[in-house]
């Protein structure tokens, strides 16, 4: 769809009970759902225009629209419609990569690295990576790009013991592959949680983000099929690029809500 008549699309009912902020959220909403991703919306100053409305009541329904991950606010650029996300499954397959899972979806994904190096393992990481406090863990911060828009941050920790010299490899690649291939190590099973943070001075200069914009949080741990803890990843994603699929299995659910006995 790329002749929107907004003028026409964006007309509201001023006598109406309903919010006029609610009137234009609805609106859009309908409009973005014929649209391609990436597709840009005009400026508030042009939605006061076309929907006769104040510019707060246009940044509220905009502001709506971006929580919801419909619409993303790119800094000095504009406000479009939402790219296609990352889709990270969370249960019912094991662990999978970033480098793997956009090989899948069929985009390019990219790597640059901000930190390698080893360092003391922090207290707080030690029992997720079965190590003493202290112990030497690899420590890789890398920035991942999709389609070279950068998208998220992971900091993986690493039992440095399991990897010795990885940090003379080529580390923008596929993490999970260079463990498998090189050392052998595959993430069978694991845990990860999410939260939401919001983007500091570093964060949202590294994702090209407004500061304080919602980011997802992500700490994922993963053992290998022998039950050896093997990654302690942290994430930092940006939301209008990240999605989270959970499958919802009865049997599978069942058993992990079951209290101890």
């Amino acid at each position: 769809m790329t002749d929107i008549d907004w003028a026409r699309r964006l007309a509201l009912e001023p006598g109406a009970a309903v919010p006029l902020y609610y009137q234009l959220r609805e609106r859009l909403r309908a409009v973005i759902g014929e649209c391609e991703p990436d597709t840009p919306i005009p400026a508030e100053k042009d939605l006061m225009v076309f929907a006769g409305v104040s510019r707060a009541t246009a940044r509220r329904a905009i502001g709506d629209l971006v929580q919801e991950g419909l619409l993303v606010a790119r800094q000095g650029s504009g406000t479009y419609t939402a790219p296609v996300g990352v889709t990270s499954e969370l249960l019912g397959s094991r662990p999978a990569g970033f480098t793997e899972t956009m090989a899948r979806l069929g985009r390019k994904p990219t790597t640059r690295v901000l930190v390698a190096r080893a360092q003391p393992c922090a207290a707080d990481l030690a029992p997720a990576l079965g190590l003493e406090a202290g112990s030497e863990v690899v420590f890789l911060e890398r920035l991942r790009l999709l389609d070279d828009e950068p998208c998220m941050i992971e900091s993986a920790h690493l039992p440095a013991e399991l990897v010795p010299g990885i940090l003379d490899e080529d580390l923008t690649g596929s993490l999970y592959g260079l463990l498998r291939l090189k050392y052998g190590l595959t993430p069978a099973s694991g845990k990860e949680t999410i939260g939401a943070v919001n983007a500091d001075y570093r964060l949202a200069g590294l994702l090209h983000v407004p500061m304080a914009a919602a980011l997802l949080a992500t700490a994922r741990s993963t053992v290998t099929e022998g039950g050896l803890p093997l990654e302690y990843t942290i994430r930092h994603a940006r939301g209008d690029l990240a999605v989270f699929s959970v499958e919802l299995n009865d049997a599978k659910n069942a058993l992990m809500g079951q209290e101890p006995r």
